[in-house]
This record gives structure tokens, C-alpha cells and sequence, in this order.
């Protein structure tokens, strides 16, 4: 299972994608929604673990771009908040 976090805080990031990369998930961490962006043009997860607060866009901007997209529509994602 292939998982997306998009978390700008670096040390969360890290922690998240390590944790679960120890429980035998595929995690990789993107600080912005752009490279995100560009992550999805390659390859789409099996689950997006959004932050709301962001730069360049937030998390809830993130979120509706994905739902009126037809290819990640259905995409499950989960948000993470402070």
C-alpha cells in the first residue's frame, strides 16, 4: 500500500512517514502541494494523510481539487490537524 503525506512541518513528516514504513506501508512525505502535484501525475496512492495547514494552498483546497478530479475522486484521504 502506497500512502501520500503532505505535511510541511519537516519533523512530523518524517515521524508519520517512518512510522509507517515500520508497519510495512510505502509512505512518502511531499512539505508542499506542489510537489505532491507532481507526485500524482506518476503514480496515484492507495490514501492521501492531508494536513490544513499548508503552504502555497491549504489542506481543505488540496481536498476539493482531488474530489473534482474523475482520476482521484474516490481517493481515500484522511486529514491531520494540530
Amino acid at each position: 500500500m502506497l500512502i501520500y503525506l503532505v505535511e510541511d512541518d519537516n519533523s512530523i513528516r518524517e515521524l508519520v512517514a517512518y512510522t509507517l514504513q515500520s508497519a510495512g506501508f510505502r509512505a512518502e512525505g511531499y512539505e508542499k502541494p506542489s510537489a505532491f502535484w507532481h507526485a500524482l501525475e506518476t503514480q496515484l496512492p492507495d490514501l492521501v494523510l492531508l494536513d490544513l495547514m499548508l503552504p502555497e494552498e491549504d489542506g481543505l483546497s488540496v481536498l476539493k481539487r482531488l474530489r473534482t478530479d474523475p482520476a482521484t475522486r474516490s481517493l481515500p484521504v484522511i486529514i491531520l490537524s494540530a
